[in-house]
């Protein structure tokens, strides 16, 4: 059997991981179009910063991949997929396949800006080359502007004021880290990120034009017409699932490539999906859409893994979890922190630095947001992932919950395997 795997971050990685696992003669390609063997996208930033060096950052020795016959094959940008002679082209190399996943990930979304294409320091942050290269402009007197206060833009501008005396921040939404915290807890989140890290935001704006000198940006202008000096740009707004080569090949898309939520094959019965590029069904509320996290990614790419090898493995549940820290504040989210609609209740309790932030659908805990407090945020997830009742619960669910507290609702969750018997 010849397996294909398009990309090879975390899900395509899992993937041919999980193949091994259950196949342990068949031939494994992982293509890369970047130069690197797999490593952590999320130390990105920390690289960048200084805390971690480049070799650290690799997944797995090169030594294990050749134990595992596992052929890593970088630099190897994948252009077409002929699903009829089950084979992928790759520069002047043809790869035949009898499984093949794609992994392709995302790409950086840049809005339209006036004068900013194609600058030289106008850079995105989301890969390791991206990386290297910011940091190779960056120093002590430049003015770096980060355009975009998710997660991929903090995490940037994090990493930048420890090398920048200057670093501002824009962001369209009116709160940083819009798709993980609330009104109230981005608040103090902000306050905190402008004292330790001297950052300076810029919220409810964009950038809507860039002034230069040749190919480079010296400032930019705001949609409210202020003009911020900028040596470095940092586009950072998000990312759209890399979705064109399943598209080019016929390969049923929608936002996202569109797969069997449990085995992750796509509209072609050899051909799976795994990762950022991929479609998921949210557990909690039905939703489907691309859910860009790490633990999904691994996820996704084991059950598709299993799924080519012949094995059983399935994706049972999706749903956002997150954790971050910021200049040591500890960030912790998990399902439905944005729910609209009457039947979405929450409960909140600040203590401190500490924030906790619970909502409910009903009698079931969907979503949570903690800040420096996240002692407990395995027991919240568990309730959230076994969707157990918690009026079974008794006292608060808001103090320190331990097992003491549970009676049906524990036996509900030990019975479903979230917590060890």
């Amino acid at each position: 059997m010849k397996y294909v795997i398009i990309g090879a971050s975390a899900a395509g990685l899992a993937c041919a991981l999980q193949i091994r696992k259950e196949d342990k003669d068949g031939e494994i390609t992982v293509l890369t179009k970047e130069n690197y063997l797999p490593y952590s996208r999320p130390s990105i930033s920390y690289y960048l910063k200084g805390v971690v060096k480049e070799n650290n950052m690799y997944l797995r020795k090169p030594s294990f991949y050749a134990q595992n016959n596992i052929n890593i094959v970088t630099g190897a940008e994948v252009k077409s997929i002929d699903r009829e002679a089950k084979t992928v082209k790759a520069g002047r190399k043809v790869y035949p396949y009898d499984k093949l996943c794609l992994c392709t990930g995302s790409k950086p979304f840049v809005p339209p800006m006036k004068n900013v294409e194609g600058k030289s320091n106008a850079l995105t942050f989301l890969d390791l080359d991206s990386s290297k290269a910011i940091k190779a402009k960056a120093g002590k007197s430049t003015r770096a502007v980060v355009i975009g206060a998710g997660l991929i833009g903090m995490k940037a501008a994090e990493g930048l004021s420890k090398i920048c005396e200057s670093v501002d921040v824009v962001e369209l939404a009116p709160r940083v880290l819009p798709s993980i915290l609330d009104e109230k807890s981005a608040k103090s989140v902000k306050k905190f990120l402008e004292t330790e890290g001297h950052i300076r935001f810029h919220l409810g704006q964009t950038v809507t034009e860039a002034k230069s000198k040749g190919d480079r940006i010296t400032s930019v202008i705001l949609k409210n017409g202020k003009e911020l000096a900028c040596d470095l740009l940092i586009l950072a707004v998000g990312v759209r699932p890399e979705t064109a080569l399943a598209e080019k090949a016929g390969i049923e898309v929608n936002r996202g490539i569109i797969t069997d939520p449990g085995t992750m094959r796509t509209s072609d019965e050899n051909i799976y999906a795994a990762g950022d590029c991929a479609v998921s069904v949210d557990m909690l509320d039905g939703s489907k859409r691309v859910i860009a996290l790490w633990p999904n990614a691994v996820n996704q790419g084991t059950a598709a893994g299993s799924q080519m090898a012949g094995g059983c493995i399935a994706i049972e549940k999706s749903y956002s979890v997150n954790a971050i820290d910021f200049y040591g504040l500890r960030i912790c989210t998990c399902g439905l922190i944005n729910a609209q609609g009457d039947r979405y209740t929450d409960k909140i309790i600040r203590e401190g630095e500490s924030y906790k932030r619970l909502i409910f659908e009903g009698s079931r805990l969907v979503g949570y947001v903690l800040i420096n407090s996240s002692a407990n945020a395995g027991i919240y997830t568990s309730l959230i992932e076994t969707k157990a009742d918690i009026s079974a619960l008794r006292g608060n669910i808001l103090d320190t919950p331990g097992p003491f507290m549970f009676d049906r609702a524990e036996r509900e969750i030990r019975m479903k395997g979230a917590l060890p018997l």
